[in-house]
């Protein structure tokens, strides 16, 4: 687990932006589990699970319907994976998300994000609107994640929640790394 630290403002977003070719770089090159996200972006998110901190889902549909389209278009069969996350997370999936909380849509969010057991999780404010029971529950699940070899990209404005799941942490301030390091010497 990496965790990505920073002040609103700092350039959090801009980088998983960056990572996911949602914005070109201006000089450089990005490399994503040694792919191009520009060239080669199709096979990468086959591989990844995304949770961005601006989530936008479909009002109409359900979160059931959200999840099971996210997995068609991943080819991916997760409808177990999917109930079992929903009950972990105390996700209703059942009701049309326009008349969801924050909280509840940031949940459908991760179990999107989860379900096919990506390779790489890359979640911007994945805790974001969550209630302290659910945030921690999250944290397992990205614990778990980890130890099952899977690779998690944290990005979090929170010291205390990173420190609790994190291996390697990264603090971004004005756009650039002031400091990498392991969870326990930044301690």
């Amino acid at each position: 687990v990496f965790g990505y630290l920073g002040p609103n403002g700092a350039g959090k977003t801009t980088t998983i932006r960056l990572l996911l070719d949602l914005a070109r770089p201006t000089s450089g090159s990005v490399s994503v589990l040694g792919l191009d996200p520009r060239r080669d972006g199709v096979a990468l998110r086959r591989c990844l699970g995304v949770v961005p901190g601006d989530l936008r889902l479909y009002e109409r549909l359900t979160g059931r319907e959200i999840v099971r389209y996210f997995a068609s278009l991943r080819d991916s069969t997760t409808l177990p994976e999917i109930d079992a996350l929903a009950a972990r997370l105390d996700a209703d999936l059942d009701r049309p998300v326009r008349s969801l909380s924050k909280g509840n849509r940031q949940k459908i969010g991760l179990i999107q994000a989860l379900a096919h057991r990506p390779e790489l999780l890359v979640l911007d404010e994945p805790t974001s609107g969550l209630d302290p029971l659910v945030q921690e529950e999250v944290l397992d699940l990205l614990r778990e994640a980890a130890a099952e070899g899977r690779t998690v990209f944290l990005s979090s404005h929170a010291l205390a929640e990173v420190q609790r799941v994190a291996d390697r942490v990264a603090i971004i301030r004005d756009g650039r790394l002031v400091l990498v390091e392991g969870v326990e010497s930044l301690r």
